[in-house]
């Protein structure tokens, strides 16, 4: 009986100590739902690494350059020239920041050197572009422009930006503004392909003065009958060269916004011999200014003539019909372009229809592009 009650009482007390042993580990160990909350709560995020500096250009046009535009109308209107935007983003604002832009097109390489006025910025500078090399541009081919980003004399950023070059000899005649939704004209850049200061010229007037039909080149001396006279020699001596109208209008499309025409310069014509009614018209402009002549250029849809002032403070135009050269004579061409006159200076303000005086175009700043 003893035993019994022994064991008993060892058999209650060793349950007793189980208990104790159970509350002791279930207090130590985690609640579930705290072990859940352990299990969902996000480690604490990693610092976001400093986005990188960048750079990236573009041009007008689309990516296309013109050297007639920046060569004709550079200096009269700089915004031409500076046909290149680049944007520098996530640059430190108020650190020195240098940009360098390279080109084969450029004299050297261009660099701006500023504290950068915010994080984000943009730059449509001049640029240091190389004339002669954009005038020994014959065809169409494709320039590359680098852009790169300095901050403390160490390269964080660069990026390249490919253009289309066009020929010199690609007159742009009409762009269109996006701003305003109008074509703007810029018939004027025609004025830079009437040169005056060609050497070929002397030569040439001896030539018409050789023929007799004028004593003298005198221009508005001696009046108005004079300059008809001046003006028939001059035309009488180039169809005797043999200088024929030729149909050729090349146009290099495809560009969004822009109209051009493709135009030879004076010494181009006398070589091929040949020449279409711009080519004409530039070339006849070109002597008429040589003798002291205010010649005008006339723009119509689809053709060109020219014509030249009866006075030098202006007064009646002179019309010439220059697709009649070698074809007709010279009193035919007169009634033909008198009545081209006619139409085109009753539709000056209308699309397609434009006037060139070479002379005020000069005080503008159009200079002859020369060859």
């Amino acid at each position: 009986m003893r035993r019994v009650t022994l064991s008993l009482l060892f058999l209650v007390v060793g349950v007793e100590i189980g208990i104790l042993v159970d509350h002791f580990f279930l207090w130590r160990r985690p609640a579930p739902a705290a072990l859940e909350v352990a299990a969902a709560a996000p480690e604490a995020p990693a610092p976001a690494a400093p986005i990188a500096p960048d750079c990236e250009a573009s041009a007008s046009f689309d990516g296309n350059i013109y050297p007639s535009l920046l060569l004709s109308l550079g200096s009269a209107y700089p915004d031409y020239t500076r046909c290149l935007t680049v944007v520098v983003s996530h640059v430190p604002e108020g650190k020195l920041c240098q940009i360098r832009i390279a080109s084969d097109l450029f004299q050297e390489p261009f660099l701006y050197t500023e504290n950068a006025p915010a994080a984000k910025f943009d730059l449509n500078p001049d640029l240091p572009w190389n004339y002669d090399a954009l005038r020994r541009v014959a065809q169409l081919k494709p320039e590359l422009f680098v852009v790169s980003v300095s901050l403390g004399g160490r390269t964080v950023a660069q990026n390249t930006l490919t253009c289309m070059v066009h020929p010199v000899n690609e007159v742009v005649s009409r762009v269109f503004d996006a701003s305003t939704g109008d074509w703007q004209d810029t018939s004027v850049c025609y004025a830079a392909f009437v040169n005056e200061d060609n050497p070929w010229i002397n030569t040439f007037l001896q030539e018409v003065l050789a023929r007799g039909e004028v004593p003298r080149f005198a221009g508005y001396e001696f009046g108005s009958q004079s300059v008809v006279q001046q003006v028939q020699a001059i035309w009488n001596a180039l169809a005797a060269r043999g200088l024929r109208y030729v149909d050729l209008a090349t146009m290099s499309g495809g560009v969004p916004g822009v109209t051009t025409q493709y135009v030879r310069f004076l010494g181009e014509s006398m070589r091929d011999q040949g020449a279409n009614c711009v080519d004409g018209s530039v070339l006849l402009a070109s002597v008429f200014r040589r003798i002291g002549l205010r010649p005008v250029l006339l723009f119509k849809p689809g053709h060109c003539f020219v014509a030249v002032y009866d006075a030098a403070q202006g007064g009646q135009l002179i019309a010439l019909e220059t697709t009649m050269l070698s074809a007709a004579p010279f009193a035919s061409a007169l009634t033909f372009g008198g009545q081209e006159l006619e139409t085109t200076l009753s539709n000056l303000n209308s699309t397609g229809y434009s006037s060139v005086d070479v002379a005020l175009a000069r005080q503008e700043g159009v200079m002859p592009i020369g060859e």
